[in-house]
């Protein structure tokens, strides 16, 4: 069975035990391409405020700074002006990082948190297996998307540089701001080219690790036969209880067999027993039926409580195979079963309500 040839989709308990280790469909590349995008948009939207708190705080430790004595006396209350400045500009970047990080990593895992994934493995230890890791297709496909992503960038770089170099360098010599805020802008443009392009490497990632995902899940046919096996039962012991529920339902049906009023035999393969009550019932119902050695003890159950069995064999045959344990009788066979109940009751001083 090992060497079998894994060609059939995982089914739905294979997915969920997987899910409980921990093994779920998950793509690093989208969670850096968000993360990534997140922080430079938050740099653009707050690129303003951030350098207006800067340049506040410049301009009043520069007006202080003539008349300000530092002491050990007022130190503190400077780191808590820096660890404050620190926070305004840079809080709300690391919490964009943060969010959009935790995001797509929730989306694609759909917040499972397994501690069985955290749990140290010593195979992970296996010289052997870490060099297979290495030449592994998914090892390849990581180098090459690497490098790939390697030679984008920089050929991006290059061209922004070259195309923008000579508007800054001319910006530059009619003030300096001007320079520097143009190339700022040319760097943020540059970013976010980068950042589109990430968002396509983490669409074909994505992909990718579907696919290997789906791979990896594959089953094996006896697979499929021993997994069915343990979800609806070995068929051995699916018979031994099958028999058993039989034999309680049989102990079951034969406890009923005293409170019929007739039991319609042929005269020994077929035997069904009739109960009546004509105030609950609209017609007569069966509360045992059986054939060969089951007949037999119905009759003799019969018997021994004083319960009339008439033979009428056509009558026995028909009920026995129309006629489910518990329900009642057909209307085709109102005839035959009221001309048998009219001889019990007429033997029991009863009257039969038409």
């Amino acid at each position: 069975m090992a060497g079998e040839e894994k060609t059939e989709k995982a089914t739905p308990k294979k997915r969920r035990d997987q899910r409980k280790e921990g093994n779920v469909l998950q793509s690093k590349e989208v969670v850096t391409a968000f993360s990534v995008l997140g922080i430079f948009s938050a740099v653009r939207l707050l690129a303003g405020f951030m350098m207006r708190s800067v340049l506040a705080y410049t301009q009043n430790v520069y007006e202080e700074s003539a008349t300000y004595v530092v002491s050990p006396d007022n130190v503190m209350p400077l780191i808590v002006d820096m660890m404050t400045l620190f926070v305004i500009v840079v809080g709300p970047i690391c919490a964009a990082a943060m969010l959009l990080g935790i995001l797509p990593t929730v989306a694609q895992t759909r917040g499972l948190f397994s501690m069985k994934a955290l749990k140290p493995k010593f195979s992970r230890l296996n010289p052997f297996e870490g060099i297979k890791k290495m030449f592994s297709l998914q090892a390849i496909v990581g180098i090459v998307k690497g490098l790939i992503e390697v030679a984008v960038v920089s050929v991006m770089i290059y061209n922004e540089i070259t195309a923008k170099m000579p508007t800054i360098l001319s910006l530059m010599k009619a003030g300096v701001m001007q320079g520097l805020a143009y190339a700022a802008l040319s760097i943020y443009d540059l970013v976010m080219l980068i950042c589109i392009m990430l968002v396509f490497v983490a669409a074909a990632d994505f992909l990718f690790q579907w696919w290997q995902f789906e791979k990896k899940l594959k089953m094996s046919k006896q697979e499929v036969k021993e997994e069915f096996k343990q979800m609806e039962g070995d068929p051995q012991v699916k018979s031994k209880i099958k028999q058993r529920q039989q034999q309680m339902a049989q102990r079951r049906m034969m406890q009923d067999v005293p409170t019929a009023d007739v039991v319609v035999r042929n005269p020994t393969h077929y035997a069904v027993a009739l109960r009546y009550d004509q105030d609950k019932n609209r017609a007569p119902q069966v509360v045992a039926k059986g054939k060969d050695y089951l007949a037999l003890r119905i009759v003799d159950i019969a018997e021994n409580h004083d319960v009339m069995c008439i033979e009428n064999p056509p009558l026995a045959r028909a009920l026995y195979a129309q006629v489910d344990l518990g329900r009642e009788i057909p209307y085709e066979l109102y005839d035959a079963v009221a001309e048998v109940l009219t001889v019990v009751y007429k033997a029991k001083g009863k009257v039969l309500h038409a």
